[in-house]
């Protein structure tokens, strides 16, 4: 197989050479001011909640603690995500699915009737592809089709299980329909079929209890928002694709033009002359 995927590093290989994935590329190109803020505030919900012991720990702890608090709610929901994608991706599969935790049940229960209700024909779903001629990979959730959207032509649905939905994911799913080969389950190179538009569909638990009560206001269930509407438009958010791309790729050539001081000058050799 010329396009090989490694889970557990989520990297991947093309052709034998390392290539860059699709989300790296957006989250290294693309400014992500509001994350900075949320870094901040989990850090200081740990404090408030640990303030009992916070003079007990040396204070290099407490940095290096809550410093690291923001990584630890992004594992989380990462590994929320990941098991909401397998159930979907089962789904499709076999047309149903159980699961004895309850939380990500009340995901999919969402999520299965969002496909009921818009009548979703699954075409291709959770397929690595890439792009040679721009030099990045990826992995899309599903194409479909619907007699609700496009007039029933080939559409591509991202699936995000994260608090809100972004624009950025209209750049992730442009450049998932860019790919000029997607590799099918026998390990061979395919075309993609020529997508009309795409979407994001926002999958949130269908009752706020525990963790899903970080959702706050969002609507319960599944919802689905649309990017793309036309294939002009997919190619303007494809643009801008490149553009973060080639931010992120241009990142070590950037670090590399900063060199030695200079020497400071011979000020005696000016007095002599």
């Amino acid at each position: 197989m010329t396009l090989e995927f490694n889970e557990a590093s989520h990297s991947y290989t093309l052709d034998g050479k390392k290539v860059r994935g699709v989300t790296g590329l957006i989250a290294d190109g693309t400014p992500k001011d509001a994350l900075i803020w949320w870094s901040a505030t989990k850090a200081g919900e740990w404090a408030a909640e640990n303030k009992h012991r916070l003079g007990t720990m040396a204070d290099e702890s407490i940095i290096r603690t809550a410093r690291m608090q923001h990584n630890r709610h992004k594992e989380e929901a990462g590994i929320t995500g990941t098991a909401v994608h397998d159930l979907a991706e089962y789904l499709h599969e076999h047309g149903e699915v159980q699961t004895d935790n309850e939380l990500h049940a009340s995901y999919i229960e969402g999520y299965a009737e969002f496909l009921d209700r818009w009548q979703i024909s699954p075409l291709l779903f959770e397929h690595v592809g890439a792009n040679r001629t721009h030099w990045y990979a990826g992995k899309f959730d599903l194409i479909c089709t619907s007699p609700y959207l496009a007039g029933g032509a080939p559409v591509q649905i991202d699936l995000k299980t994260s608090k809100s939905v972004y624009g950025e994911t209209a750049m992730q799913t442009a450049a998932y329909s860019e790919f000029e080969f997607y590799v099918d389950w026998f390990g061979s190179e395919q075309p993609m079929p020529e997508l009309k538009a795409t979407y994001v569909a926002h999958v949130t638990p269908t009752h706020r209890a525990g963790e899903a009560a970080r959702y706050g206001d969002a609507p319960l269930g599944t919802n689905l928002y649309p990017l793309s509407l036309t294939p002009r438009q997919m190619k303007e958010h494809f643009d801008m694709f490149l553009h973060a791309a080639a931010t992120a790729k241009g990142k070590p050539k950037r670090d590399r033009l900063i060199k030695e001081p200079l020497a400071l000058p011979d000020t005696t050799a000016a007095i002599a002359a």
